[in-house]
């Protein structure tokens, strides 16, 4: 086929492709509401809305009006599913009171690298409650320094992958270690206010039915009385998906990490694509209703693959 051909047939049938993928990306997308088979597609949400919006302007440039307006309308498609988002309600940040805590969330990625980069981070996190996923004591150095800062370790119990922590400078009034999660569990006494910490690292979306038990039993876990709650983990899920949305929803706590990317970190997928920016924001931070934000940000970058979130909390009675 001539050049001049090929051009021409790719005018031709190039709107109607771009329209129709776009389209069927939409209602696949739409139909995460029902199949967390499907949810998955939404975790790149924002991808396919930029996908929509491009093809929506080609078919503009290639005078293919109708095609246009069809992208046009499957880009409207994914906004709808990204812009709960930015529009639910959140509470202001308050000012730290007497009875503040500074808490870090990381899954390290220790399972799959030791580094005693991602140890020295933590070390000088200076936060009063570290949680961590991905964690082993392969006899570090730092990891014995961690145990001398936090002399209080509650680790989840449940086999090898079973390697969330909590660090904590306080004594544990109590903890629950087995979970059947990757989850563990403690309360402690802040000077007289109570808190019940949770770390958590949930299933990936694939398979989606393992994901959503776990989400499931996660609300079991947090139970009904969520005041005194604060909650930080790897949920494997971003906030466009409906699964995290459902999760939201019935665990009665304030989820204050905005669509805050916290992956990728480093080079990703077996062909070890460059981690340019982080894209999705799939570890979160909660609290229930008497411990209030101060301050959240995403940590400083370490060899882990997940940027770690830096959060403090004030009890308001």
């Amino acid at each position: 086929m001539a050049p001049g051909s090929t051009i021409a047939f790719a005018r031709r049938i190039g709107p109607a492709l771009l329209g129709r993928v776009t389209l069927l990306l939409a209602v696949l997308a739409w139909g995460g509401a029902l199949s967390p088979f499907l949810d998955g597609l939404n975790h790149f949400a924002p991808f396919w809305l930029a996908f929509a919006v491009a093809a929506s302007l080609a078919c503009l440039a290639l005078n293919a009006r109708g095609w246009a307006a069809y992208c046009a309308i499957a880009a409207l498609a994914q906004a709808t599913i990204i812009a709960p988002e930015f529009l639910r309600p959140t509470s202001a940040p308050v000012a730290a009171g007497e009875r503040t805590i500074r808490v870090v969330w990381l899954n390290t990625w220790l399972g799959s690298r030791p580094s005693g980069d991602v140890l020295h981070y933590l070390a000088e996190a200076d936060a009063d409650f570290l949680l961590v996923s991905e964690l082993h004591d392969e006899g570090q150095p730092q990891f014995q320094r961690l145990r001398a800062l936090y002399p209080t370790v509650i680790r989840c119990e449940g086999g090898h992958d079973c390697n969330t922590f909590i660090f904590a400078r306080r004594r544990a009034l109590s903890q629950q270690t087995r979970t059947g999660l990757r989850a563990s569990m403690g309360e402690f006494d802040i000077d007289g206010a109570p808190l019940r910490l949770i770390a958590a690292h949930v299933a990936r979306p694939n398979p989606p039915q393992r994901q959503q038990q776990e989400f499931t039993a996660l609300r079991q876990l947090i139970g009904a009385d969520t005041s005194n709650v604060i909650l930080a983990g790897d949920f494997n899920s971003t906030p466009w998906s409906f699964g995290l949305r459902r999760f939201d929803h019935g665990a009665n706590l304030q989820r204050y990490t905005r669509a805050l990317p916290t992956w990728p970190a480093q080079a990703w997928t077996r062909f070890y694509l460059p981690a340019i920016a982080p894209f999705l924001p799939i570890d979160h931070a909660y609290s229930g209703a008497n411990w209030r934000l101060v301050s959240l940000q995403r940590g400083r970058k370490t060899s882990s693959d997940h940027y770690p979130i830096e959060a403090t909390f004030t009890y308001v009675e």
